[in-house]
């Protein structure tokens, strides 16, 4: 251990009340930036929303809730999935128009309980809506009941919005096996695709799925290896899907749960990893604390206290960073040692010349499909936060071509900050005698010695490294360095 700190249903999409409530959503975010509406008068227009959503909300969601964890199925009748979740996002949409209106001071008027009332035939909702919402809070005399009415109505709400989630979890994972809301924050969620893929057979496993934004899109991979007692080592949870849950039982008992690196992408899922696996032990980097989305309490840290038992198979190497060096980042690398495997998250990459099969559930830009070579080249460039210039074919010759290349986001913006830091880490690790290395992203494994890891790295023992780009492919990595500071490029 070396340690390196420094300071299948058919509701595939979203039915069209699903896409109306998101609307309705957005359009209070966007009613919330108006000035000059007081956050008294928002919470009384709120407020009429509450009772009948909580009363809807309240009764459904729990009881399916229960059903559904008990028979892991729909109850009978209820069919497809779609209508429920129409009116689940209705009042996921209210839940969301609620905080933004309480924060911004905006208005949520009888139009929008009279549309929650009208698209699920609620007419009471929509009667009750208007008539709470017809009295103007402006004009309430200061200190009657009028404010803590209004309190308790949104509280109700708020209440009855969350059981409806609850409950529409539940009937969402017993209807379709890519769907995970807790533990998916990055798009497409909440309905990711799984592929298991045998990267060392018998040993290492990857478990791929799809992270987007738009038509920016690549692969984020999970990894699993076994150890000598037959059970699981998992680095880096990935969206707890039911299809990603099954392929991962069926390969054992999951005995640790890591977290390699304080990335959100890498860390987001372990919350509800954590839920499913009780008794895995879990080992996090240093520096989650700057944004721990909720450790475990029986969370470690990796390079404090005890080793973790499994340190003979599988030996790490810690890079962390703060201020006043950097913003706070770790990386933790690891080396299987019967393989001779290295296991990393962002530092090292292989771009391959074929996109990733898991892409194809996306598409280009969320239609799935296959990827042209021209698509998977303008993904791969923007994916690596490279300036695209009009010669694709050039720029992803060179970027492929290497044994392997740094991230560029972290080289330019990271790296660069703690040279010093960093080159005694990447030394540290090119110690180990690995031949493959399996990232978390892009290509798994690709073969890699020592030697080419360090080439990789050359920038930083002011050498020339596998890869070097021209000034003008700077330009979108120079516009993130003027937001988090550091030395120029």
């Amino acid at each position: 251990m070396e340690i390196h700190m420094h300071g299948k249903s058919k509701c595939r999409r979203p039915c069209r009340l699903t896409l109306v409530a998101a609307a309705a959503a957005a359009a209070a975010a966007i009613a919330a930036r108006r000035p000059g509406r007081p956050a008294t008068a928002a919470s009384a227009d709120i407020a009429a929303l509450g009772p009948s959503l909580a009363e809807a909300m309240a009764f459904a969601g729990p009881n399916l809730h229960r059903h559904t964890a008990r028979n892991g199925q729909l109850p009978q009748g209820f069919g497809s999935a779609t209508g429920y979740v129409g009116c689940a996002s209705a009042g996921a949409a209210a839940t969301a128009a609620i905080a933004l209106s309480l924060i911004r001071g905006s208005t949520l008027r009888a139009q929008a309980g009279s549309f929650f009332g009208a698209s699920r035939g609620q007419h009471k909702l929509a009667h009750r809506t208007a008539s709470f919402a017809s009295a103007d809070p402006l004009t309430s005399a200061p200190g009657d009941d009028d404010a803590a009415e209004a309190g308790r109505r949104a509280v109700l709400g708020l209440a009855g919005s969350a059981a409806l989630a609850l409950g529409t979890d539940s009937a969402l994972r017993a209807s379709d096996e890519r769907y995970a809301l807790f533990g998916t924050i990055i798009p497409p969620a909440p309905y990711k695709t799984t592929l298991r893929t045998e990267l060392v057979p018998g040993k290492i496993w990857g478990f791929e799925q799809c992270i987007a934004l738009v038509s920016v899109s690549t692969n984020i991979r999970m990894t699993a290896v076994k150890l000598r007692d037959g059970t699981l080592w998992v680095s880096a949870p990935i969206s707890p899907t039911r299809e990603c849950l099954r392929q991962l039982d069926e390969l054992g008992e999951v005995s640790h749960l890591v977290v390699p690196s304080t990335a959100l992408e890498h860390k987001a899922s372990l919350t509800e990893f954590a839920k499913i696996y009780p008794k895995a032990s879990v080992w996090v980097s240093p520096g989650q604390s700057a944004f721990s989305l909720g450790l475990p309490s029986r969370a470690q840290v990796l390079g404090k206290g005890q080793p973790p038992p499994w340190v003979d198979e599988i030996a790490f190497k810690v890079f962390f960073v703060e201020p006043p060096v950097t913003d706070v980042f770790a990386e933790v690398a690891f080396f299987h040692r019967e393989t001779e495997t290295l296991l990393v998250t962002d530092c090292a990459l292989k771009l391959p010349q074929k996109p990733p099969p898991v892409l194809e559930s996306y598409g280009y830009d969320g239609t799935p499909g296959p990827i042209s070579p021209e698509q998977w080249r303008y993904k791969a460039i923007a994916f690596n936060f490279v300036t695209a210039r009009g010669r694709d074919e050039a720029d992803f010759a060179a970027l492929s071509s290497p044994a392997a290349i740094v991230n560029p986001l972290l080289r330019f913006l990271v790296y660069r900050r703690c040279p010093t830091q960093a080159a005694a880490w990447v030394q540290d690790v090119a110690s180990w005698g690995f031949r493959r290395i399996i990232p978390a992203h892009l290509q798994a494994p690709f073969d890699c010695t020592p030697a080419e890891f360090l080439e990789a790295f050359g920038f930083l023992f002011d050498k020339r490294s596998s890869w070097e780009p021209d000034d003008e492919q700077l330009s979108f990595l120079r516009f993130l360095r003027e937001q988090v500071g550091g030395p120029t490029f």
